[in-house]
């Protein structure tokens, strides 16, 4: 519960200089919450723009928040030399992608602006030291082959080890275990400082601009079943998938934000996806979705949205998943196997009868399957995308489950990734970026822009904020 000097405090009914007066805070420029590849980019991007002394708060013991989990994937519009004509059509066609996607409620603006400044974004990772793979992926739920990766097995712990390394060579300051819990503004309720409990010791800091980077809301079940009734506690997280842990991302910075009048938007949008069963893939075009009996159900290649709207329809939820020796593992392939979540077999009939289902079943469908990789054409469910058949064992096979993935809502934020009341005015100083910001994506998100939207919208905020302590 708050103190009455707290209420005070976030009501602005006392001077910022009181609160500095009466305590022992720590003084900064900048102030970032939370160290995924929003928070972290912000911090550099401050540092950058001329901020001197920058500080990171994050809550847990390690850095990376669900980045360094993340299969990292970063979706880029490449100019390529191609004429501004060319280019300009590129970039409407992505809009209506996302748009379509995001069932019109994303902000066009803020799309547009994601989608021009991607490639600027994966460059200025490419000078901070970060090598990507030469070739372009369709990524699960991208629609088109555009996303880049740095390695197939460790892209989010090389988006958090190069970030890292930048914040700490332009002399970011990070504490680790310092949970934020309070923000403090002037009596013109502009932004004046934060507290934080820091192993256990409650510290205030002063700094005139803070970017929140918390995250979503995923991991809170009290949150997303209020604005999703269905997402009760037996979903676990895809950060979290076998309850072997704690999912941070429990909406930490839009609480922090609402107690200043932030308004959020888009919070029943919550993105579910099949992700910690029996896939072993994050690309398009190397594996099935099959039903209990054997068959397709839907393509493969199609939106997180439509994919998990048909596996609701299934008995129990879920699906089998089945690939071949052929197909790049992503990083979950051993822990996979070692859990029995995945299941190898040497033939057709070994796998069918490893999944119970009728072994001249599976034969006709994955034949008729490879027939439309040969074809180029799927006359079943439209796939348009095919990186190979399935026919050389070892089979790989394994039952998919739902998972809460990803929040599309949050906190209303406009394109200098500034924080906006319910009547849509700014709050001074207070900025953010990443999952815990809502408007971006809309319904449903493109699978691919995560990464890109938390590189973006965190080097505007962090060089937003910079402004402020000039």
């Amino acid at each position: 519960m708050l103190s009455r000097r707290d209420v005070l405090f976030v009501l602005g009914a006392l001077p910022a200089m009181t609160f500095a007066a009466e305590s022992t805070a720590e003084n900064y420029d900048v102030i970032v919450v939370g160290s995924g590849a929003a928070g972290l980019s912000a911090a550099v991007s401050a540092a950058q723009n001329g901020s001197k002394r920058v500080l990171v708060l994050e809550k847990t013991p390690t850095l990376g928040g669900h980045t360094i989990l993340s299969t990292g994937y970063m979706s880029v519009l490449v100019h390529d030399g191609a004429d501004e004509a060319t280019y300009t059509k590129a970039v409407e066609r992505i809009m209506e992608v996302f748009l379509k996607t995001g069932e019109g409620r994303g902000n066009p603006q803020l799309v547009r602006q994601l989608v021009e400044k991607s490639e600027d974004a994966h460059q200025w990772l490419s000078s901070l030291g970060l090598v990507w793979t030469p070739q372009s992926y369709q990524t699960l739920a991208g629609l088109t082959s555009r996303s880049f990766i740095s390695s197939l097995v460790r892209a989010g712990y090389d988006y958090i080890v190069t970030l890292n390394k930048a914040a700490r060579m332009h002399g970011v300051t990070t504490l680790l275990n310092a949970e934020a819990n309070l923000l403090y503004v002037t009596p013109q309720g502009a932004i004046s400082g934060i507290r934080a409990r820091v192993n256990g010791v409650e510290k205030m800091f002063t700094a005139k601009a803070i970017v929140l980077a918390t995250g979503g809301f995923g991991g809170n079940v009290a949150m997303r079943e209020h604005y999703d009734p269905r997402l009760d506690a037996t979903f676990t997280t895809t950060a979290d998938p076998y309850r072997e842990g704690a999912d941070p991302a429990t909406g930490d910075g839009i609480v922090l934000a609402q107690k200043l009048g932030a308004d959020l938007v888009d919070m029943d949008c919550i993105q579910i996806i099949p992700f910690w069963g029996g896939r072993l893939t994050d690309y398009v075009g190397a594996d099935i979705y099959l039903t209990g009996e054997g068959r397709r159900f839907v393509n493969e290649g199609d939106s997180w949205k439509h994919i998990a709207s048909k596996i609701w329809q299934l008995p129990n939820r879920e699906c089998w998943v089945v690939t071949d020796s052929q197909s790049s593992k992503g990083a979950s392939r051993s822990v996979k196997l070692m859990k029995d979540i995945v299941q190898k077999a040497d033939s057709i009939e070994e796998m069918a009868a490893g999944m119970q289902v009728s072994p001249r079943v599976l034969k006709e469908t994955l034949e008729r399957y490879n027939r439309f990789v040969r074809e180029g054409v799927d006359f079943d469910f439209g796939k348009t995308t095919f990186t190979q058949d399935i026919s050389q064992p070892p089979y790989y096979y394994g039952k998919e489950h739902l998972y809460v993935h990803y929040c599309c809502g949050g906190l209303r934020f406009d394109e200098r990734a500034r924080v906006l009341r319910k009547d849509l005015s700014v709050i001074p100083g207070l900025y953010a970026a990443g999952e815990v910001t809502g408007g971006l994506h809309g319904a449903d998100r493109v699978g691919g822009w995560a990464i890109t939207d938390c590189i973006v919208y965190g080097r505007i905020a962090g060089k937003e904020a910079a402004t402020q302590t000039r």
